[in-house]
């Protein structure tokens, strides 16, 4: 019989870190459909606000809500703009609502945001937050020291936990009936392009469960989960499985307490 080459201890450690990078980001976004699910949105918004800087070890943070072309910190934490604090959109913040935004990666920039006024940052990530296609703020993240820019899983689950705040701030600030009614048919589009059993997967993907749990959740076995996650992926048209909880938040799906 051929040998079979044993790993190194390079890949393994490589492995372990991984698996370890995954289930953080698998934690990040069930604790946020957690807190969403079971507290009011005063006390989900700041608290998802910290899931986001713990996640990615940034010192300071915002969140901001669009109020008629300006902005309002509804959350803050660290050395920025404190909670309240309403101010005009200008330049890069102005950039960050438009409605073909996307996810900004500033370094070595001064940040609005940060204090004193003027102050320089390192790493600011600026979230454009959208419900029902419409832009209802910004999650600001920042950091004066120096520290690596997430990687693109890390920012890509970043993006689908703003998807769930933007669910959270729409919900807080009771969105026009035109949007909401907008978001409905949308959503029933959706539905429709997909079977029963493909909908209730979709409802479970913005919580961060792996296709393992999904199946122990609905019964069905992993290799089953991840057929379908693929089918719905295809009929979307999107990129991955983490586009697809985002888009399934920003609809009104897997906001059922579902976690």
């Amino acid at each position: 019989m051929p040998n079979t080459p044993h790993p190194t201890a390079h890949a393994l450690r490589n492995h372990y870190r991984d698996q370890q990078a995954n289930t953080a980001r698998l934690r990040l976004l069930s604790d946020a459909g957690q807190v969403l699910t079971t507290s009011p949105n005063s006390a989900a918004i700041p608290a998802i606000l910290g899931y986001a800087l713990e996640f990615c070890a940034f010192e300071s943070g915002t969140v901001m809500v669009a109020d008629n072309g300006a902005l309002r910190v509804e959350a803050s934490r660290g050395d920025v703009l404190p909670g309240g604090l309403r101010f005009s959109a200008q330049r890069t913040l102005a950039a960050a609502l438009k409605l073909d935004a996307n996810l900004m990666v500033r370094q070595n920039s001064v940040s609005r945001m940060l204090l004193p006024a003027g102050a320089m940052a390192s790493l600011e990530l600026l979230l454009p937050l959208r419900a029902a296609g419409n832009p209802v703020g910004i999650l600001q993240l920042v950091n004066r020291k120096p520290i690596p820019v997430p990687v693109e899983a890390d920012l890509q689950a970043l993006s689908t936990l703003a998807s769930m705040l933007a669910l959270a701030l729409s919900s807080a600030l009771s969105l026009p009936a035109s949007n909401l009614q907008a978001s409905s048919k949308q959503s029933k589009a959706l539905s429709q392009q997909l079977t029963p059993r493909e909908r209730e997967v979709l409802v479970l993907l913005p919580h961060g469960l792996t296709n393992a749990d999904i199946g122990l959740r609905l019964g069905i076995a992993t290799g089953t989960v991840k057929v379908h996650v693929e089918r719905i992926i295809h009929k979307l048209g999107l990129n991955d499985r983490t586009q697809v909880a985002a888009r399934a938040v920003e609809l009104g799906f897997g906001n059922s307490g579902a976690t």
